[in-house]
């Protein structure tokens, strides 16, 4: 394994690819993931996570909730994905999860501690097990895993499970988890106000990712998870929160924005380069700005002509070389270049916006036909030449060529080039500071205004106050 940047839904389409191949593993080797301490484990395996100071918070500011709870006493282990999305989940027996992401998009200790209390609120009221649907073993892990990727590919399935397993444990179940979570916030000083705060900051992020999603034609990517099923106003919400308890007048409720500050001042936001780990089945060529998979138990190595693969039993091969490219089509290009005139099954290729061909070379004195392939990409033609043996599994075989060549990509210079991962800091606004001018300055793009306002708590209008505490992202 070894750190390479990846573009972000690439790297976590491959992510998603090598995880489930684990899932599988663990199918095949009998033992699926079935109690809640072995599914930690399979997450904490196979996911990035936080260490350090904003790990050690976290679970600092978890226990006191927990200490405050129904299941004082109880042991429970807060964990920190490195994941930039925003999301929180909980399993039975006391493992609770938060993604960096969602921290990023929080304003103060208050706000953190109402996402622990309502996670904490699900383990206590045993809402997993009232769940009918509630799913385990292997077929838990791989949606769990499918959500945590957030991998295109998954994006029905995902939202499918994460709404019945995950996050939707129905409008009763949610309601009953705030109301739980926010007794427990009372309970340990926070002002129980703060799970509003958090739903009025998701429905804000909400609302956002729509806009980004009208304007480039896509579906939104909206977080199924926590608090999901509340409106903005939603006055059973707001019942439940004030019921947990009135603070005196002569006693300070805590929200520790300074704690929370000093937490999370240098945390990463959005991709963090540093932790992104190619699978071990995958081939990255930075130099020619390219990609591709293998499946597994294929074993590969780069070395002339470019890269070479075999399965496992050494029965299937396949080798890639670059050529220059020449103005007719590939499939001329098949005759006129390589002087292979007749090919079975001979189709065009079209895939991440490249053009090729691929057939089949008839085979000679008794031997296989053999997979022959070509694919466009800027100046070059990249070949694809496969090789079955007499006794290898014809079928299988050519399926797997066939994902091979349909799994390699450009890569961008782009994201081959980002090295370093953007961060959270905090300043002190001025008289002069604006969010426009702030994304403006900070290079954040399109929508960075926006992202700087619900950071911030001014979406989606307003400014800082001089000598306010603000979020910048740089």
């Amino acid at each position: 394994m070894f750190a390479m940047q990846l573009g972000l839904s690439q790297y976590r389409v491959l992510l998603l690819i090598a995880l489930l191949g684990c899932c599988c593993a663990a199918m095949a080797a009998g033992k699926p993931p079935e109690t809640p301490e072995e599914m930690h484990r399979e997450i904490i395996a196979n996911m990035p996570l936080v260490e350090g100071k904003l790990a050690d918070y976290v679970d600092q500011v978890g226990q006191r909730i927990v200490r405050h709870s129904d299941q004082a006493g109880d042991s429970f282990t807060f964990t920190v994905i490195d994941n930039p999305d925003i999301n929180a989940f909980a399993l039975p027996d006391g493992y609770v999860y938060i993604h960096r992401g969602l921290i990023g998009y929080l304003n103060s200790e208050a706000q953190l501690a109402a996402v622990l209390a309502h996670e904490v609120g699900h383990v206590t009221a045993g809402h997993h097990a009232r769940q009918k649907r509630a799913q385990t073993g292997s077929k838990f892990v791989a949606g769990l895993l499918a959500i945590l990727t957030r991998s295109m590919e998954v994006g029905q399935a995902s939202a499918m499970w994460g709404a019945s397993m995950v996050s939707g444990y129905g409008r009763d179940m949610e309601l009953e988890a705030d109301e739980i979570g926010s007794r427990y916030l009372y309970k340990s000083g926070y002002d129980p106000q703060a799970m509003i705060e958090v739903i009025t900051m998701l429905k804000d992020h909400e609302r956002l990712e729509k806009k980004r999603a009208l304007e480039s034609g896509r579906e939104p990517q909206t977080y199924h998870g926590l608090f999901a099923t509340h409106p903005r106003n939603d006055q059973r919400l707001r019942e439940v929160v004030s019921n947990a308890g009135s603070t005196p007048n002569d006693m300070k409720v805590e929200h520790n924005f300074t704690p929370f500050r000093i937490a999370t001042d240098g945390m990463v936001w959005g991709e963090n380069v540093a932790t992104r780990r190619l699978p071990e089945n995958v081939y990255l060529n930075e130099e020619l700005a390219f990609m591709m998979y293998f499946p597994k138990g294929w074993q590969f190595s780069e070395q002339p002509p470019l890269v070479n693969a075999h399965n496992d039993t050494g029965d299937v091969k396949i080798s890639v070389t670059a050529m220059n490219r020449t103005r007719v089509s590939p499939d001329q290009f098949i005759k006129q270049q390589l002087g292979i005139l007749l090919l079975k099954q001979s189709e065009p290729l079209s895939q991440f916006r490249l053009q090729g061909h691929t057939g089949l070379i008839p085979g000679t004195q008794g031997q296989p036909d053999q997979r022959l392939a070509v694919l466009y990409y800027g100046y070059r033609t990249f070949v694809f030449r496969a090789t079955l043996e007499r006794g290898a599994d014809q079928s299988l075989g050519n399926r797997q060529l066939m994902d091979i060549i349909g799994s390699f990509r450009p890569v961008s210079k782009r994201s081959l080039q980002a090295t370093e991962a953007k961060k959270i800091h905090y300043v002190k606004a001025t008289k002069n500071s604006t969010f426009a001018l702030l994304a403006q300055h900070l290079k954040l793009g399109q929508y960075g205004e926006d992202e700087l306002r619900i950071i911030n708590n001014y979406y989606p209008v307003g400014e800082p106050e001089p000598g306010e505490w603000i979020k910048i992202i740089r």
